[in-house]
């Protein structure tokens, strides 16, 4: 194996991770409210939430910071495992130009396929289905 198919492996496993995290919908549950978000959404969400939680210094902000970085953690894993199981057996069974062909193709299926309502917006039951741009939308406002 060359030096170009190893940098292409590696590239296109971080690609494909940072595909899955935009796209793939993942199960978010806070206390009363949950729902069915990409990934980014939930890092959106921590990150933003340090911003408002530590000058305010409350155990209840910190309590909510905790169950959002576990999310991050543990689902940031799972994607990362699942892009490095999928490039390896892409490359694997594929020669290293065709791996690379099938990753981008996989990720323009994943961008095709957030278009639809797969998302359920963190809320209560009532939640109603969103595509990717309803949820980008509502980081936005």
């Amino acid at each position: 194996m060359g030096l170009e198919s190893r940098k292409s492996r590696h590239l296109s496993k971080w690609i494909l991770f940072s595909a899955l995290l935009l796209t793939v919908p993942v199960p978010y549950f806070m206390l009363v409210i949950g729902g069915l978000v990409p990934t980014f959404y939930i890092i959106y969400i921590a990150i933003h939430g340090l911003f408002v939680a530590l000058p305010k210094f409350t155990a209840e902000g910190f309590s909510m910071l905790g169950i959002l970085w576990a999310h991050v953690a543990i689902l940031g894993t799972i994607l990362y495992l699942m892009a490095g199981g999928i490039n390896w057996l892409l490359f694997r069974i594929l020669p290293p130009r065709y791996g690379l062909l099938t990753v981008i193709v996989l990720i323009i299926a994943l961008f095709i396929l957030s278009t639809l309502e797969i998302y359920r917006s963190p809320g209560h039951n009532s939640s109603p289905p969103a595509n990717i741009f309803q949820i980008l939308n509502s980081l936005a406002i």
